[in-house]
């Protein structure tokens, strides 16, 4: 069985860079964060994993898309990017995308990644493999 992996987070072209939700990320850029997440996808499928990478926005259409595609496909890992985690702003997004996951999807584990270049190093706290029989924990 492959791992399914769903790395989520704003799309770059809905941030304000310059607000102060987000200067404190120092270097991040929109260029810097789209570079992060293709070469996050690039490295979990090259480590063989089935990832997609599904941008959003700060609500207006967000849980619409995700839902649909937790409906389509039973991923076992989903990552949310710190965008929606640690922005406070993002709170009611945060929460609301882990209900769905956590309603859709009761087996997915949940992943944080530590930076926006980590996340296949976080994927491979909780599965061994792209082929593992289930989590780790």
């Amino acid at each position: 069985m492959t791992i399914r992996v769903l790395q989520t987070g704003l799309d770059p072209a809905v941030i304000d860079f310059g607000s102060p939700d987000f200067a404190r990320f120092e270097g991040l850029t929109p260029e810097t964060l789209r570079r992060a997440n293709d070469d996050n996808v690039a490295g979990l499928r090259a480590a063989g994993f089935a990832v997609d990478n599904i941008l959003i926005d700060t609500g207006a259409t967000a849980v619409d898309v995700l839902r649909d595609a937790v409906r389509a496909t039973p991923y076992d890992a989903v990552l949310i990017g710190a965008g929606v985690r640690l922005v406070a702003a993002n709170t009611q997004l945060f929460e609301a995308i882990v209900n769905l996951v956590h309603a859709e999807l009761p087996h997915a584990r949940f992943v944080f990644n530590r930076g926006p270049d980590s996340t296949p190093d976080d994927i491979a706290r909780w599965f061994a493999s792209a082929e593992a029989a289930g989590p780790l924990r």
